[in-house]
């Protein structure tokens, strides 16, 4: 009876036995897989809000070719969306220049690209856009404030701009850069009205 576990046919089924228990195990993992896919799929399709994922304390920084930091915006919550958009409500986005915040915006409600770092800002019927440079020497405020590359600005949907102790500016919309002089290449365009302080 030793010699049958000596010989060569032996050895051939339990190298045979252990290859068909492997590859079983390998169609059976491979079937649960897709039934557990197809059932994921199956509950997405009947709860599509499942697609839609909220944070809290949302967080996205642009940075400049320095490694710089440019602009920190911050957000009570956020939801992020299929198509890379996230829709924040309770921001805060600080400008800075070195160190230092330059400028600070804040808005009830918004809509950041986490790719190309674009975010426009959405005033409320309790709360407009604001931006307030350093020590409140200057402040925007406006219904909707689309943010760009290299720290430019559209504001639209009626805009005030006040420099303290200086001017007071109100237009349809304007265009600028939050720059290390606050608001830069300030143009404010349509229904121009300005009163000197």
């Amino acid at each position: 009876m030793t010699w049958l576990f000596r010989s060569e046919y032996f050895k051939l089924f339990l190298a045979l036995g252990i290859l068909g228990t492997l590859a079983g195990l390998m169609f059976y993992a491979q079937y649960q897989a897709d039934k557990e896919e197809k059932e994921y799929q199956a509950n997405r399709a009947q709860n599509p809000t499942a697609e839609r994922v909220s944070v809290d304390n949302y967080e996205l920084k642009e940075v400049d070719d320095s490694n710089r930091l440019r602009w920190k915006l911050s957000a009570k919550s956020g939801i992020f969306e299929k198509d890379k958009k996230i829709h924040l409500t309770d921001i805060c986005m600080q400008y800075f220049d070195g160190e230092k915040v330059k400028m600070k915006v804040i808005a009830p409600t918004g809509l950041a690209n986490e790719t190309n770092r674009q975010v426009e800002l959405t005033s409320s019927d309790k709360q407009r856009v604001v931006a307030e440079g350093e020590e409140g020497k200057s402040r925007l405020e406006t219904s909707r404030l689309e943010l760009t590359k290299k720290n430019g600005f559209k504001a639209t949907g009626g805009v005030n701009i006040v420099w303290s102790g200086v001017a007071k500016v109100t237009g349809d919309y304007a265009t600028g850069v939050f720059g290390k002089k606050e608001l830069e290449d300030l143009k404010i365009i349509g229904n121009t009205h300005a009163i000197i302080q």
